[in-house]
């Protein structure tokens, strides 16, 4: 992405479509000019004096459109503002046809201006937006990191309490906080290795390479344990991977519906009809689930049945729940024991569906595998065991290995990639050390462990990490 970071910027930050009240931003150097013709007090020349926050109640009118509507401005002056530029934010009614005559008013007045800022000229005009841009104006002007940066995102996407929790705890700098104290611990011993190195021929060892071994594995202990890399997974924003599993005919489909309370699935009498995995949301007493329905797990040779069968291994392999669907109907066998043996996921739920039929399957004669989690008997048709079953999804997200406290931390997929290089940098230095290289080399890596941990946070920051990270948003944000 290409911003000119001299010119002012403006985009409509309320959602598209009819709405009551639609807010228009506009941020910038001397940005309370271009209200100048269109705002009834006229003495834009008093608002642009006025100091900290302001707000004017009146009428804007469009000479072009003989429109003369209601609105609200409301100032921010820098460096006090979001963005630490000229913020002015225009409340008017959400109309889609008003808010395009208004916002090609503000443009056509936005005639580029020449300034002087020391010796050099800066050409600035008004433009929309780009996605983004006001956050990334927020981190390059210094008002946020870029964790931070990244976290508005995870609050504008969170869909339950819990999440929500999370993205505040981090863009009120929580994952900053903590990944300034590890580069903190490692600038430290970067520093007293790179001071080893000028006293290396004498008898003076100001730091053993043990002792550099031992601080690199706690810090990479603390990081591994920050990432929840080989601990308990923290539940996304796309939510909690619930795996519907079975054989075919079990009613995974039906049940899959069922519990979303509309069809997503295809559902006929024929058996092995879902063919492909189906995704869809659902939320169960604030825990927002990924439900996914897989194919019937079939041990026929055919081409499409060996494709479905590997989507479905692979939908078990990240599964943070699995529902291993029974038909209660049809007494167990031998393969299902071993299908429910394969599944590597901690979490799973027994139900055995079809309980308004002639019922071969029950908790006493199920193996002992199988009792060792909790079992469920639901029925479709009649809605049997339906409010149990959710109940006892909740539970198992709440009592067990999966993880939806507020008070940890919601990583992006660039962050855990920048994390898992540092990791990986560390462990490298540790084996450095094992083949007694010279201290010159550690302190190298050690620097480079330090800039990968300020790519987190946003010290050490480029284009290319600017463009991932801002790419996502929405225009006007």
């Amino acid at each position: 992405m290409s911003f000119g970071l001299n010119d002012c910027i403006l985009a409509i930050s309320t959602p598209s479509g009819k709405s009551f009240r639609a807010i228009i931003r506009l941020s910038g150097k001397d940005v309370f000019s271009y209200l100048r013709g269109i705002f009834a007090p006229g003495d834009i020349g008093k608002i642009a004096c006025e100091k900290g926050f302001n707000s004017y109640h009146s009428n804007i009118y469009l000479e072009k459109e003989q429109v003369n509507i209601p609105a609200s401005i409301y100032t921010m002056r820098s460096p006090n503002s979001y963005t630490r530029e000229d913020v002015v934010e225009i409340h008017t009614f959400g109309s889609p046809p008003l808010l395009e005559m208004l916002m090609e008013t503000l443009l056509s007045s936005g005639e580029d201006k020449t300034d002087k800022e020391g010796n050099v000229e800066v050409i600035r005009g008004l433009r929309i937006a780009e996605p983004g841009e006001f956050t990334k104006r927020a981190f390059l002007n210094g008002r946020i990191s870029l964790a931070e940066a990244e976290s508005v995102m995870h609050v504008i996407r969170s869909r339950t309490d819990s999440e929500l929790l999370m993205s505040v705890a981090n863009m009120k700098g929580k994952l900053t906080e903590l990944m300034h104290k590890i580069q903190e611990e490692l600038v430290n011993l970067c520093a007293r290795t790179e001071a080893a190195i000028d006293f290396y021929d004498q008898d003076i060892e100001l730091i053993s390479s043990g002792g550099i071994k031992k601080e690199l594995e706690q810090l990479k202990e603390r990081l591994c344990m920050v990432s929840g890399e080989g601990q308990k997974p923290i539940i996304s924003h796309y939510g909690v991977k619930t795996v519907f599993i079975g054989l075919p005919n079990a009613g995974k489909s039906s049940l899959f519906n069922k519990l979303l309370d509309r069809s997503r699935a295809i559902v006929t009498p024929v058996r092995g009809t879902t063919r492909d995995t189906l995704e869809a949301d659902m939320v169960i007493e604030g825990v927002n689930l990924r439900m996914r329905d897989t194919a019937g797990v079939t041990w026929g040779d055919g081409e499409l049945e060996s494709l479905a069968a590997q989507r479905t291994y692979g939908s078990m392999d990240d599964a943070q729940i699995v529902l291993f669907v029974v038909d209660g109907s049809v007494p167990l066998c031998v393969q299902q024991i071993e299908l429910f043996d394969s599944i590597t996921t901690r979490n799973k739920i027994t139900v055995i569906n079809k309980a308004d039929i002639k019922q071969n399957v029950c908790y006493e004669n199920l193996p002992s595998q199988m009792k060792a989690f909790p079992v469920v008997n639901t029925s479709v048709h009649t809605g049997e065991g339906l409010d149990r079953l959710k109940k006892t999804i909740v539970s198992e997200i709440l009592e067990s290995s999966v993880d939806i406290s507020a008070s940890d931390i919601v990583f992006t997929m660039r962050q855990k990639m920048v994390i898992g290089k540092a990791i990986e940098i560390i462990g490298q230095i540790s084996d450095s050390l094992a083949e007694d290289v010279g201290y010159e080399l550690i302190a190298m890596d050690l620097r480079r462990a330090v800039d990968t941990i300020g790519e987190v946070t946003g010290e050490v920051v480029t284009d290319d990490i600017l463009d991932i990270v801002f790419s996502t948003f929405c225009v006007g944000k």
